[in-house]
């Protein structure tokens, strides 16, 4: 349940002056972390407050998912979705870098092979999006550092992103969840947002955002905790640090309610 200080902070940012912007990462701030990727669902409610709130203000998800898994996960006709970490997205800005497909396919090939070859596939998952592969070792931890040497060393135009129990490879472009965010504020002239995540691609949405607070913007920072898988730079960043993705429903609900949506 959250304090009556979190309440009083999302009332306010609910009165701050507008656009509002509402930007969330989905996997362990609106869907609960699993142990397969593939199983997470995002709750019925959780969907219904972020329709609700798109009837009033720009609401944005911005997730390491590639962009057609996340539409499905998120269906909400007025939500913005924004995937593979700042490199797919709905709508064209030159924040954000495009990317060549057919090179990319190939070479993401050649590691997924490297990778099934050196480590035990039956005990890895690995999980093909649209412009990366994630490499997740949650259901076999003992897995990751044989995951890491292998990955120590990739083709050129690619790179290593960290998350929570993932290693996942992606181009080498400059994109990213901060860039994704800049992107959308000066895309919808937020004055106005709040941001919410848990994992360390989200450490970098939450700085970017602290830097549009000098030019004016209401900035609201809400962290969502793991346990100890959270990076700590999440909980050092946070305005409000909620205890689970329940209570990250319970945030939404109350700015829902202070708009009268």
């Amino acid at each position: 349940m959250l304090s009556l200080a979190a309440i009083e902070q999302f009332r306010a940012l609910a009165s701050a002056r507008g656009p509002l912007l509402i930007a969330t990462d989905l996997d362990g701030t609106l869907a609960p972390i699993v142990q397969h990727a593939a199983e997470a669902r995002v709750p019925a409610a959780t969907l219904a407050v972020l329709d609700r709130l798109a009837s009033t203000a720009r609401v944005a998800v911005i997730t390491g998912r590639d962009l057609n898994t996340a539409r499905r996960m998120v269906p909400c006709e007025g939500v913005i979705v924004i995937g593979s970490h700042g490199l797919e997205a709905t709508f064209e800005n030159d924040l954000l870098p495009g990317v060549d497909r057919i090179a990319l396919g190939a070479a993401l090939e050649r590691v997924e092979q490297r990778v099934v070859s050196a480590v035990p596939s039956a005990f890895l998952h690995v999980e093909r999006k649209a412009i990366s592969t994630a490499f997740h070792y949650r259901r076999t931890p003992e897995l990751e550092p044989q995951l890491r040497a292998v990955l120590a060393d990739l083709p050129a135009g690619l790179r290593l992103r960290e998350g929570r129990m993932v290693l996942e490879v992606l181009p080498d472009a400059r994109g990213g969840k901060d860039l994704a965010l800049r992107a959308l504020a000066k895309q919808y002239k937020t004055r106005s947002m709040l941001v919410m995540g848990d994992d360390e691609t989200d450490a970098g949405m939450f700085r970017a955002a602290l830097q549009l607070a000098p030019e004016g913007v209401h900035v609201l920072l809400a962290g969502v905790s793991g346990g100890p898988e959270t990076p700590p730079e999440i909980a050092e960043l946070s305005d409000i640090l909620l205890r689970s993705t329940d209570e990250a429903l319970e945030a939404l609900e109350t700015i829902a309610r202070a708009l009268g949506v």
